[in-house]
């Protein structure tokens, strides 16, 4: 899970997540700059480990941060502040 969270697409896509309070997958994976099917295989990975939720609406899957994820993309929000406030 490490490897997850030092990477700046995955920390990208959690605070966006953070501050819209859901997206689709198409939308997380344009405004991170990773591809569809990184960010969906990334979208799953944090699924199971219970950080965020997917909910079908269609043909598109919508995805929501769960309390765990809120606070994981909290902290990880007031890092990159940090690192711009430097």
């Amino acid at each position: 899970m490490q490897k997850v969270f030092l990477r700046i697409k995955p920390c990208r896509m959690m605070v966006l997540l953070k501050e819209s309070g859901s997206k689709y997958i198409s939308e997380l994976a344009k405004e991170s700059g990773a591809t569809y099917v990184h960010a969906t295989k990334l979208i799953r990975h944090l699924e199971k480990e219970g950080i965020v939720t997917i909910e079908q609406n269609g043909k598109k899957r919508m995805v929501k941060l769960t309390e765990k994820g809120m606070k994981i993309a909290t902290a990880l929000s007031e890092a990159t502040n940090s690192f711009t406030a430097v």
